[in-house]
């Protein structure tokens, strides 16, 4: 595989074992407060960069004020992704939490058309559709989930949308790295979750939670804060090396990994007839799409050699032809 389908495929790892460790933290050990989980996620992300700077490890760039404006809608946009996540975690079990984020390509896909000019194949279109109509009628045939879960969700897939989007349209012309985008994400959100955060009752109850008294919550809840760094880099680097879409279409095979997971770990889906057809359908409609772009990748790879091929040949040939003599003139 090529540098970009490594990078996809770690980006969906880290992804679907953060998810796992999130719900693990909720479900588990009964913890009952999703904005202090994102809080230290952001908190120990941006410590752990500031450390690494201190070392000698990576090079942050300076703060500068256009940059950050510049930066801040990407910004908004992942504070909003990332606390709706643990927020909607917390309402649905695993299977419905994914099957419903699998509207994100869709969303993707009328946005790159919208502010890139990039329009899909009739095909992933309809695939895209096949997806949206799948999970609606999960989320209609689930009898455990809740309207605030479903709310969150849905704001999670909307902000997750716009952030791949600005990501691409945003992060390549500030000039920064992966890691300086990281940075500049972090602490331009982390004003936004601290205030969300302060306002709200988990400010004052949190530290009054017994899973703190647990070592092995301790563990799983640092385990989950740390991977959202790596996630994050993950998600710039696979959107900047690849594209928006690609980065969704990996989400989009996640949640497939997520949603058969979590059908048996952690023991919270009712199973019912329509809402397992449901689910099945838009694992069905995930993989097509998802073969459909990696068709579409390959092609556009073999289109791109062969242009290359036909280039060098002409400048080879072009080379070897031996320029004309000029015509001596009679004395």
């Amino acid at each position: 595989m090529d540098r970009g389908a490594w990078i996809c495929v770690a980006y969906g790892t880290v992804s679907v074992s953060l998810v796992m460790f999130n719900k693990a933290v909720f479900s588990y050990f009964h913890f009952g407060f999703p904005l202090s989980l994102f809080v230290i996620q952001m908190v120990l992300s941006l410590s752990i960069l500031v450390v690494l700077q201190a070392t000698g490890r990576i090079n942050l760039p300076k703060l500068e004020w256009s940059v950050a404006r510049q930066l801040a809608p990407m910004s908004i946009c992942w504070w909003l992704y990332g606390f709706s996540g643990v927020v909607a975690l917390q309402h649905l079990n695993v299977p419905m939490f994914s099957a419903t984020r699998r509207l994100t390509p869709m969303i993707v896909m009328l946005g790159e058309r919208l502010f890139l000019g990039r329009s899909p194949p009739l095909l992933q279109f309809l695939a895209g559709l096949a997806m949206c109509l799948s999970a609606t009628a999960a989320s209609l045939t689930d009898i455990t989930g809740t309207a605030t879960g479903y709310f969150w969700v849905l704001v999670c897939v909307a902000a997750t949308a716009g952030y791949l989007l600005l990501i691409a349209k945003l992060g390549k012309p500030a000039g920064l790295s992966e890691v300086g985008l990281l940075f500049y994400n972090n602490l331009i959100a982390l004003p936004f979750m601290l205030s969300t955060w302060w306002f709200s009752s988990e400010s004052s109850n949190v530290l009054q939670d017994p899973a703190l008294e647990s070592p092995l919550f301790v563990v799983f809840f640092f385990v989950a804060a740390g991977q959202a760094l790596l996630l994050n880099y993950m998600i710039f680097l696979c959107t900047l090396v690849n594209s928006p879409l690609a980065t969704s279409i990996t989400g989009n095979i996640k949640d497939m990994v997520t949603t058969s997971l979590g059908l048996f770990v952690f023991g919270d889906v009712v199973f019912t007839a329509p809402n397992m057809l449901s689910v099945v359908a838009g694992l069905l409609a995930a993989a097509w799409y998802s073969y459909l772009k990696y068709r579409q990748g390959q092609e556009a790879k073999s289109l791109r050699n062969e242009r290359e091929k036909a280039k060098e040949l002409q400048e080879r040939s072009e080379t070897a032809q031996p320029e004309s003599e000029p015509l001596l003139e009679d004395p």
